[in-house]
């Protein structure tokens, strides 16, 4: 079936030889990457070639529900947000919440594409970046075996993040990019109808004071986990079941990566006055479009060829 990954293509797995995942001792609860924080400019690279990226790992904490017993993990999507072909969504924080920004990203930060891109090695022997139509690397996807995470036994994917500067003119003090992430239990089921139990979503969901189209919600409200009813942003904001009426355990809870600004080599405007003058807080959320396009996994870079899982 074409929107679903073909197993004769992309052999995943055999239940029967299920592996234990022992690539770190920290125990995540969730999927987050484990440098979830650098300074602007900051590089550590391996290799000259290597001299403008952060190595760094996005760590699955377990698998998919029920948690009493989850399902083993055996792949991952990964979109970084992008400025040049798509419009991402921007929250700036001055002490009182998030306020929708028009500004354009280049008004925070530098490079507007290309933020998070995949090393070819690690737990599974399938993978491949995502790109825009400019060729701009958005991201990756990775599978190939399950891992049943017992014992606290996350899976570190390892990937690179760009050395990203913030723009000297405006008052940023940090700027966190919102990344949307899908774990996969399973690859029979599409997007369309998956519920927790198959597709783990870790969805960036843009509620805040502005955004066009907000409150972004579920069919069925929440009110303890302060989830309102209303439509849904992207077509994968997780959900619990396959009707896509509740909102699933990653829903409004993504992984992010925080730039912090070098004050000392990059101070404040005088005219800062947000968080009593020590700088506003910038969230860069993917576009619902680019999540659509991109978290979606296909054979070629640039969302073509063969559709492995939409």
């Amino acid at each position: 079936m074409s929107t679903l990954i073909s197993v004769k293509k992309f052999t995943f797995y055999s239940l029967a030889s299920l592996s234990i995942a022992t690539l770190a001792s920290n125990a995540f609860a969730h999927t987050r990457l484990e440098i979830p924080s650098v300074m602007e400019g900051t590089s550590n690279p391996a290799t000259h070639a290597q001299s403008n990226k952060v190595h760094n790992y996005l760590t699955i904490g377990h698998g998919c529900p029920p948690a009493a017993n989850r399902n083993p993990t055996m792949a991952t999507s990964v979109v970084f947000p992008n400025a040049i072909s798509y419009t991402p969504i921007i929250g700036v924080d001055s002490g009182s919440g998030k306020v929708f920004s028009s500004q354009p990203a280049s008004s925070y930060y530098s490079p507007l594409a290309g933020i998070g891109t995949m090393i070819r090695t690690g737990v599974w022997e399938y993978s491949g970046i995502k790109t825009d139509p400019l060729g701009n690397i958005d991201g990756f996807w990775a599978g190939g075996k399950a891992y049943r995470q017992k014992v606290s036994a996350p899976i570190n994917v390892e990937f690179y993040t760009n050395t990203i500067t913030i723009a000297p003119e405006s008052c940023a003090r940090t700027v966190v990019f919102e990344l949307a992430v899908a774990d996969f239990c399973s690859i029979n089921v599409p997007g369309t109808t998956v519920k927790d139990e198959e597709v783990l979503f870790w969805s960036p969901i843009p509620n805040f004071s502005g955004v066009p189209g907000q409150p972004f919600g579920v069919k069925t409200a929440d009110t303890a986990r302060k989830i309102s009813a209303g439509p849904s942003f992207s077509n994968y904001d997780g959900y619990a079941d396959a009707a896509h009426t509740i909102a699933g355990d990653g829903w409004g809870s993504p992984a992010t990566l925080t730039i912090k600004r070098d004050t000392v080599n990059n101070p404040l405007p005088k005219n800062c006055t947000g968080n009593a003058g020590k700088g506003d807080d910038v969230y860069i959320y993917p576009s619902a479009e680019q999540i659509n396009k991109e978290l979606p996994i296909w054979s070629e870079e640039n969302q073509s060829g063969v559709s492995y899982w939409k």
